[in-house]
C-alpha cells in the first residue's frame, strides 16, 4: 500500500496495510513495500527504506520470518518498476491504486483479479496451529479482564473504574 494525502493538505491519512500483504509478512507500518510471490522462488519483499531527514524510517526487518523471504531495500518508492521482472504478463497486482499497476505495465485484467482475491480470502480464513495458540493465549488475558470488569460493575463502580479494573487485570495498567 501507499500513503494518500488529505485533499488540499500536505499530510497523508494514517497508513493501513493491505490485509493480503500482512498475511504474508508482518510489515504493517511501512507504506510503499512490495511483495512478489511466484510460487517457485522465495518470496521477494521490497522494503521501503528511504533516506529521510524528517520522518522516522523503519530499519530492514531481521526477525525470524526474514529467513523465508528475500528482503531487499527499496530506497525510492517509484523505483519498483526497474526491480520487477521485465515480463509482466503473469504478474498480478493486489492493491488500492490500479493506476500504479498500469504505470508498471501490469495488464488491466491482472489488477485485483477476482479469482486470486477470492482464493486468498478463502485461505486466509484458515488459522495455523501457531495462530490458534496465539488467539488462545490472548483470550486468557481477555477473560481475566472481563471477569474483573464484571465484578467491578456488579459492585457498583463507575464506568471509569470498571475500565481501570479491566486494564489492571489484563496487565495494561
Amino acid at each position: 500500500g501507499e500513503l494518500f494525502n488529505v485533499f488540499l493538505d500536505d499530510h497523508p491519512y494514517p497508513f493501513k496495510v493491505n490485509p493480503q500483504f500482512k498475511a504474508w509478512v508482518p510489515v504493517t507500518q511501512v507504506p510503499n513495500c512490495w511483495l512478489l510471490v511466484d510460487g517457485v522462488n522465495k518470496p521477494k519483499l521490497w522494503f521501503y527504506l528511504p533516506v529521510d531527514y524528517w520522518h522516522n524510517v523503519e530499519p530492514l526487518p531481521t526477525s525470524f520470518w526474514t529467513e523465508d523471504v528475500e528482503v531487499i531495500a527499496l530506497p525510492k518508492a517509484d523505483g519498483i518498476g526497474s526491480l520487477l521482472p521485465a515480463a509482466r504478463g503473469n504478474i498480478g497486482y493486489i492493491g488500492p491504486v490500479p493506476e500504479r499497476a498500469l504505470q508498471l505495465g501490469i495488464e488491466a485484467s491482472n489488477i485485483n483479479p477476482k479469482g486470486v482475491i477470492d482464493y486468498l480470502h478463502y485461505y486466509r480464513s484458515f488459522k495455523t496451529e501457531y495462530e490458534l495458540a496465539c488467539m488462545r493465549e490472548a483470550q486468557k488475558m481477555a477473560v481475566n479482564g472481563h471477569r474483573a470488569a464484571e465484578e467491578a460493575f456488579r459492585s457498583g463502580m463507575s464506568e471509569f473504574d470498571i475500565n481501570i479494573a479491566y486494564l489492571t487485570a489484563t496487565g495494561h495498567r
